[in-house]
């Protein structure tokens, strides 16, 4: 998400007349908390985002009720006898739902861009995620749900790992959902976005997520008690919802009622959570057997070609057979007209430079990135899934998960040469940006 971002840490920032180094040291812990809050922001450039993972907002919210403040009265109505005409849903029952709706500003603030010069920092990004807290709560999930985990990766082709990781990456399984109203959240950025440059288009598609969650609460239940709380089921400061983080329109075209039991329930169903996990990816282009990403030959050649040709857009451009012949990688075992990317991974350098990773994103790479538009977040989902794969149940025990995940460097166990990956679409494991 490229965004400014003046929070109350910011204006702190200001404030500090310090030598460089420490005024260093504290925008880099600025950026650590902007990374923390923003790790799983909706990919919200789509009509069906999945969205931010509440590992703060718990907290967050607490405070922000309090705090709250009315929405737009007349944009309000004219919203709901909109969707009252377009969806046949009488207009009194939504105004009785939507009676006492507030707008949030501490939601605002956390939607808002970065601070000019904001460092992206990808080793901070990735030890929040990949670290020996989540990987145990991964592994205890694993083993609690493997018979279904393991139905579902023979059914849909979405290798296991990549399952659990993502709902690891998003919530530490369901230990932070998000404390916010969804109903509020929504309303909050369909109706008064912070003014950025994209505020219009950012309107419109919360308020097109509210008419989702509308549609979602209204075929659940038509009474005016159940219907009002199904609006107000809490959520991240995205609007997105449950175990996986889904936003209402995702919920509505990709999840899945894993259980059969006729509902779904993405916030109490394990299998619900596990099963719409892995229909979003295979519906966003999930291939089986395919790797997720290929590491870069370490050559100055190579990283420079791929300085040359990283866009930073999740769009497949290129082919692997382009690559090869330009250095990055020395051979392949996948075709040469595979689809590809290179994707950048930045860090702040020594001496107020930046050092870049590279790798290759390969089509699933981009299926993880439809689920949240960042190479961060798809990086990460990748590199966790593969120290879940290391500590994978075997047998009817799983392995203890005793050893730290691995650093960024060594996390992958893959051959260039053979086109192998980090991730488990074959017999390895995933990642990216």
């Amino acid at each position: 998400m490229q965004y400014k971002f003046h929070s109350p840490l910011h204006n702190v920032l200001n404030l500090i007349n310090t030598t460089p180094l420490v005024n260093r040291l504290f925008k880099m812990m600025a950026g650590s908390l902007f990374a923390i809050l923003l790790s799983s922001c909706a990919n919200l450039n789509h009509s069906d985002p999945i969205s931010s993972n509440g590992s703060n907002q718990n907290a967050i919210s607490a405070k922000v009720m309090t705090d709250a403040e009315s929405i737009n009265s007349d944009s309000l109505q004219s919203f709901l006898e909109k969707v009252s005409k377009n969806h046949q849903i009488p207009l009194n029952d939504l105004k009785l739902a939507f009676e006492d709706t507030k707008a949030i500003p501490s939601i605002k603030k956390l939607v808002m861009p970065p601070p000019p010069g904001f460092q992206k920092n990808w080793n901070v990004y990735r030890s929040r995620f990949v670290e020996p807290r989540r990987l145990a709560a991964g592994q205890k999930f694993w083993v609690t749900h493997r018979s279904f985990i393991e139905k579902t990766e023979k059914e849909t082709g979405v290798p296991a790992e990549i399952i659990v990781s993502i709902i690891g990456v998003e919530t530490i399984y369901g230990r932070h959902m998000g404390g916010f109203s969804v109903r509020d959240t929504l309303s909050t950025l369909g109706f008064d976005y912070p003014n950025t440059p994209n505020k219009i288009a950012r309107e419109t598609l919360f308020k097109n997520q509210l008419e989702d969650l509308i549609l979602l609460c209204w075929a659940e239940n038509r009474q005016a008690k159940p219907f009002k709380t199904c609006l107000n089921q809490t959520g991240s400061y995205a609007g997105a919802i449950g175990l996986p983080q889904f936003m209402p329109g995702s919920i509505r075209r990709f999840a899945v009622d894993g259980n059969k039991d006729g509902k779904i329930d993405l916030r109490n169903s394990p299998e619900d959570a596990i099963a719409s996990v892995a229909n979003f990816l295979k519906v966003h282009g999930w291939v089986q057997d395919e790797s997720i990403y290929l590491e870069i030959e370490s050559g100055q050649s190579a990283q420079d070609n791929a300085a040359r040709l990283a866009d930073g857009e999740p769009k497949a451009k290129l082919q692997l057979g382009e690559l090869i012949n330009q250095g990055l990688l020395k051979q392949s075992s996948l075709p040469a007209n595979t689809p590809s990317l290179i994707v950048d991974l930045p860090s702040p350098g020594n001496n107020g430079g930046t050092d870049v990773r590279y790798v290759i994103g390969l089509r699933n790479f981009l299926a993880i990135c439809d689920y949240n538009r960042s190479f961060f977040y798809a990086q990460s989902v990748a590199e966790f899934a593969e120290a879940l794969d290391d500590v994978r149940p075997t047998g009817d025990v799983a392995k203890k998960a005793t050893k730290k995940p691995k650093n960024n460097k060594k996390a992958a166990k893959k051959s260039n040469s053979s086109g192998s990956s980090s991730s488990k679409a074959t017999a390895n494991k995933s990642a990216s940006q």
